[in-house]
């Protein structure tokens, strides 16, 4: 039997230019997740202001939004492994060039502004050719399942990263945090090194980049289902995203949290993600995907409607690891979906239309950290997961499209 006629959970794991990106994506975000998490710690610490902290760390989110679909034409019309070496390069120099702020004392938290928002290009950037390579590397069968363990790479740094930042910034300070953050971030960089080149396959030299992303908008009107799987992604991550960013905030105001607490509950997102990978990377090509996408949908304002009305560290810790599960399950399964039902030439640009849920949050993010500091952390996320929960419902009535889709 050959690598790509392998089935299972770890079946895409058996094609070796397949484990070069995977290994690279898991250096790489357990780099970016332990810095999420001292940058969050750091910020509040340095300005007390829930605003500030909000505000830096969904900085990424302009920037993300702005890049987004030129990330998508890039990934599509340049050779994919030099556009992703570039964009993770450029993440790797922000990292060091923090930890030479902290080290001279010059640190200030519009600094990390600034390195939020670059970060925010360069995963627009990253992404959609990262993303839009799957295909290629493991064949159109296996897309989920190599989705799936994409998701589950994250799902672990997500799981273990927060809380190695949170306890080495605790007991050793930001400095020596960044400094993990930055040979993580090389070490991503070296694997990316080892998968081949893939040209575009798609020509688009007539068509300018402006025109190309006209083009991919164009796309969205005229693909109902691309179109309904954005809708629903935009909606749920403009509700929960902020609040993810806001842990910090949630933890020490809610819970009287350290550091190290912060990162547990961090982490804790992390195993709901990881439960979340296992179960997508084991869906067969005749599950219907689409109603597991709506229901996971309703599982985020059931975590949130936990967090927000039992005020326990170990309740928190649970409605995290169902915030992680059901994050993860609908951006491994939105990508899926999307990708299962877009033209070949239109691959990257759906991702990065995708994406762009995560560029709209500050819409929101900015309303909830003011609201965060005016009304209180558990009143501010008790009305988030109403909304949430009132918009994934109404989903199995706007969206009944998605619900017969495998």
């Amino acid at each position: 039997m050959t690598t790509q006629e392998r089935s299972g959970f770890l079946a895409s794991l058996y094609i070796k230019n397949f484990r070069y990106m995977w290994l690279s994506l898991f250096f790489s975000m357990a780099g970016f997740q332990i810095q999420m998490t001292v940058r969050g710690i750091l910020v509040y610490d340095i300005t007390d202001d829930a605003f500030l902290t909000g505000l830096v760390s969904a900085g990424f989110a302009p920037s993300l939004l702005a890049f987004s679909m030129f990330g998508g034409v890039l990934g599509e019309k340049v050779e994919k492994r030099k556009l992703i070496q570039f964009a993770q390069g450029m993440n790797c120099l922000g990292s060091v060039v923090v930890g030479f702020l902290i080290f001279t004392e010059f640190i200030h938290w519009s600094h990390l502004l600034i390195i939020s928002v670059t970060q925010g290009a360069m995963f627009a950037i990253q992404v959609p050719a990262r993303q839009s390579l799957i295909p290629d590397l493991v064949g159109k069968k296996l897309v989920t399942n190599a989705i799936g363990l994409n998701s589950m790479a994250m799902g672990v740094t997500l799981m273990i990263a927060p809380a190695i930042g949170g306890y080495t910034y605790e007991f050793f300070g930001p400095l020596n945090s960044y400094m993990i953050v930055s040979i993580l971030m090389v070490i991503g960089v070296g694997f990316t090194g080892f998968i081949p080149k893939f040209p575009p396959k798609i020509k688009t030299d007539n068509v300018s980049t402006l025109g190309g992303i006209m083009n991919g908008f164009k796309y969205l009107k005229k693909n109902n289902i691309i179109r309904i799987i954005w809708i629903h992604a935009v909606i749920l991550a403009l509700c929960t995203g902020p609040f993810r960013m806001l842990i910090p905030v949630f933890a020490k105001d809610v819970y009287l949290s350290s550091p190290g607490d912060v990162g547990n509950l961090m982490a804790a997102g992390g195993i709901g993600g990881i439960l979340s990978s296992i179960l997508i990377a084991s869906l067969s090509s005749e599950t219907r995907r689409g109603i597991i996408l709506i229901i996971i949908g309703i599982a985020t304002g059931i975590g949130l409607f936990m967090m927000a009305t039992i005020n326990l560290f170990f309740i928190g810790i649970i409605g995290m690891i169902i915030l992680g599960f059901s994050e993860t399950g609908r951006w491994s399964l939105g990508q899926a979906l999307m990708m299962s039902n877009a033209d070949e030439e239109y691959r990257a640009r759906v991702i990065s239309l995708l994406m762009m849920s995560w560029g709209l949050m500050p819409l929101s993010m900015l309303p909830m950290s003011w609201a965060f500091g005016y009304f209180g952390a558990e009143i501010t996320t008790l009305f988030t997961a109403v909304i949430t929960l009132l918009f994934a419902i109404s989903s199995l009535i706007w969206a009944r499209a998605l619900v017969k889709i495998k």
